[in-house]
């Protein structure tokens, strides 16, 4: 029962960060733009739509291996393309960039957990 719960609460924190996307697309594309991402008003929509399917699969069990497998995909790439504060010159712009790093592996490392256990 808990660990319903858990992945529900899980799950909507990727829907809304899905939904995060899908509603502020032009500022979080000027973000993409800066870090150098290709084509980045279709990868923030196309990240949207994954978060927000991989966020609903968390409470879907038939296909909760392919959305934690989806979601940790999309948190590697995340975190060494977007969230690389290695290469901030600015310190708290390298802060803040380290804090959503360390978060997606936090994140990364629970999602593995729930796929093998």
């Amino acid at each position: 029962m808990l660990k319903t719960i858990l992945l529900i609460v899980l799950g909507i924190f990727f829907v809304l960060n899905g939904l995060n996307h899908l509603f502020n697309t032009n500022v979080l594309r000027e973000y993409a733009e800066k870090k150098g991402l290709f084509s980045p008003r279709i990868m923030v929509l196309i990240s949207g739509l994954a978060l927000i399917f991989g966020g609903i699969s968390l409470v879907v069990p038939a296909v909760r291996i392919y959305g934690i497998i989806g979601l940790c995909a999309f948190l590697m790439v995340a975190s060494f393309t977007i969230h690389s504060f290695w290469r901030e010159k600015e310190p708290k712009d390298r802060l803040v960039e380290s804090m959503h790093f360390a978060k997606n592996l936090a994140i990364l490392t629970e999602l593995i957990y729930i796929g093998w256990a």
